[in-house]
Parts: structure tokens; sequence; C-alpha cells
């Protein structure tokens, strides 16, 4: 996965600061999914702190810029990193371009689990209050993310939706003993 995340950063940055600045933000984001599991090679990771700890690294505050609400999820190592660094590149992006980049921004993240046609995950980033949002101009990293890297690593579907009141994501991800309901808290 680091190989990947090096190579696609490569090959979606114009310059070499950027490579260095993106590169390392992602390799941040990773060591933080790892870092929470590292003491016991068995832990799963709960989504909401993979979340929260993701958005505290850019200093929004739950309860403040951002609500997160879902039933307890417990990510298996490789799928938090995976979903880690998707939610890396959504408050990357909130901070330069979207909810985070004024005070009166917003972000509400909520998950909740669906039966049909088969048990998935439904987990909805949205931004509110920010500056109108379009489709990026060209095709970097995070988009790579969405369409090719979720989809193989997870058999996950994303859809990014650039609405006039933010940005609307929505990843469905199929539960396995990757991703898991703990169904003593749902």
């Amino acid at each position: 996965m680091i190989r990947s995340v090096a190579r696609r950063s490569a090959e979606t940055s114009e310059s070499v600061e950027e490579y260095a600045m993106h590169l390392d933000g992602r390799l941040t984001a990773l060591a933080r999914a790892q870092g929470a599991l590292s003491s016991d090679p068995r832990a799963r990771l709960d989504l909401h702190s993979l979340i929260s700890d993701e958005l505290l690294s850019y200093h929004a505050k739950e309860g403040e810029q951002v609500s997160l609400s879902g039933p307890r999820i417990l990510l298996q190592p490789g799928a938090a990193a995976t979903l880690g660094l998707a939610f890396h590149e959504l408050a990357t992006n909130a901070i330069k371009f979207g909810a985070l980049t004024r005070d009166e921004g917003r972000i509400s993240v909520s998950w909740k689990h669906a039966d049909e046609p088969e048990p998935h995950l439904v987990i909805t980033w949205r931004e509110q209050h920010g500056p109108s949002v379009t489709p990026p101009k060209r095709k970097g990293f995070g988009m790579a993310l969405f369409e090719r890297m979720l989809p193989y690593e997870l058999k996950a579907h994303a859809k990014l939706s650039f609405e006039p009141e933010g940005l609307r994501c929505t990843i469905e991800v199929p539960l396995s003993d990757r991703v898991i309901v703990d169904e003593g808290t749902a």
C-alpha cells in the first residue's frame, strides 16, 4: 500500500515540493491508523476514532465544526489504513477548498448498517457552510483513491457529489471480517 501511495502521489503531483507535502500527509494518515493498532496485532480500530483522529489533526473538533454519528464499527488494520487515507483526502480538501476554510463551516459524518442487497456499511461525509465547490479540473490521488483503491482494497463504492452547499461523499463498504458492526453497541 505504501508503494502505491508513493507512486500515485508522484503521478499526480506537479512539483517535488507538492509531492513531498502530499506524501508526508498521506504517510502520516497511515501511521495514525497503524499506531492505534500497534499494541495488539489482532486489534481492530473503531471507525469513530479513525475519523475523529484524522479531523483532529486539522484542529477540527467534534462538537465544534464536526459531528460524527453511527453504530460502533470495528475495522481490521488493512481496512482502517484504506479508510484512513480516504478520510485524510476528504479532510485535506475540506481544509484547502471546502467547509474548513471558514469558521462557520461544518462537517457531519454519519454511518449506518444496511442489509439490502447485501450487508454493508454506508458512510456519508457532508460539508456545509463552506464555499461553493466544483469538481476538480484534474484527477489527482484522491480521485484515484475513491475510484480505484477503495474498490480494489475493500470492494467499496464511493460517490462524490459537488453540491452548492458543499461536498458530499458516500462510501458503501461490504461488511466482512475486515469491517464489522459491533452488535454489543449497535
